[in-house]
Order: structure tokens, then sequence, then C-alpha cells
């Protein structure tokens, strides 16, 4: 599950978009020029950069975070990498619809221990200090582009939190995931080392959460 994450910075922004100039794929357009976080963190149907492909080339831009569910009450936020194919919210954006969904961090919430009322929100980080680089599949809904964060099983440190994690992409992958070079199949078995730390925060995550478990 990836239900909220953190905020770019202005100087983060600057240094995702030298790693993205970086690639052989074609900067075809940069909304985030004069961008300014107006939040700490992006939560469901907030708007944040998303990093899209489209072909042998890409954009930098903004895009609502959650697909607008088909009965119109809420937002799907996440797509199961094991079953992403399976489901027709997701499938043919597999082919023409993939995206990258940069960060420094995600949050989680751990089920509560002995002597505590509710779950203890965590902020996950790549436990070397680098940008998170989250896959994803983005559309044009009614409110123009809006993402999905891809997720996994988790593992490394992160499973004793919550079961469910974003897939990570390390930086030579980036250009194979945006192209459709790298096979959707092969999210499951990506390894990402990340750490997590409670936020000292009491704060209950997003009821639409659950739904979006059951359901993908």
């Amino acid at each position: 599950m990836c239900g909220r994450y953190s905020v770019l910075t202005e100087d983060e922004i600057i240094e995702v978009r030298s790693i993205i100039r970086e690639l052989s794929l074609r900067l075809a357009r940069d909304e985030l020029e004069s961008y300014e976080a107006d939040r700490q963190e992006i939560a469901p149907t907030n708007r944040a950069p998303v990093i899209t492909g489209d072909g042998d080339a890409l954009a930098f831009e903004l895009g609502q975070f959650g697909f607008e569910r088909w009965d119109g009450k809420g937002v799907i936020i996440n797509a199961r990498a094991e079953t992403a194919h399976e489901k027709s919210m997701f499938r043919n954006r597999l082919n023409k619809g993939r995206c990258i969904i940069p960060a420094n961090g995600y949050y989680e919430w751990k089920l509560p221990v002995e002597g505590q009322k509710q779950k203890v929100k965590h902020l996950i980080k790549d436990k070397h200090g680098n940008f998170l680089f989250m896959a994803g599949l983005y559309r044009d809904g009614k409110h123009g582009r809006e993402f999905v964060v891809i997720t996994k099983e988790a593992y490394g440190g992160v499973e004793d939190i919550h079961d469910r994690m974003p897939v990570m992409l390390r930086t030579d992958q980036l250009e194979a995931w945006l192209s459709g070079a790298m096979p959707v199949e092969a999210l499951a078995s990506l390894d990402f080392e990340c750490s997590g730390n409670p936020c000292g925060e009491d704060e209950k995550p997003d009821d639409g959460d659950n739904a979006q478990t059951r359901l993908f």
C-alpha cells in the first residue's frame, strides 16, 4: 500500500530533473519550472510531480494521485504488480501509460502492539538516502492526468510495518520501465532496501485505503 508520500522540495525537483535529462528518452514537456508545493504530504486526489512516458519521449508534469473510481465514489490509488495485467482499469495502461512518481519517502501505518490504541505512522525511506522512484501508471481523466502507484509484497525491513510496499526503481531502471522494455511481471521481484521510523504523530490512515486494499 502507498497512500501518502512526502513532497519534493524545490532543490529536489531540480535534482530529479537532472536525472531525467540523463536518460536517452526525449524530454518533450516540463511543467515543473514554477512548481511550488503547498503541503508537506501528498495524499489521494492531491496533484503532484510525475514523470510520464509516451513512446520515445517523456514529460515531467503534474498529475492527480488516484484513478477516479467507475462509480465516482473516491479514487483507486494503487495497482498490484502481481495482478495489474489482469485488471481492465490497468491493462491498457501497461502498454501506453507508464509513469514514475518521485519522492524522498512514503508513509505507512503499523498495526498497534499491546498497549497502543491505534496504528503508528512511519516514514519509510531509502536506506542510503537516495530518492524513491516509484513505478506507476497514468491516464487522462476528467480533471487531467491521473496516476496510481504500483505495489508489491513488502520485504527488506518494511514487512514488519505493512505487508505491501511501492515498487521502487533504481536510476538505471527508469528508462526500461518508461519505454516499456521492462515487463510488468518483473516488478514483483525487484529489490530495494528501505527503512522505516515512527513519525511520532497520532494520525489515522485515510478510510479509503482499506477499500483500496480489498479491491486491488
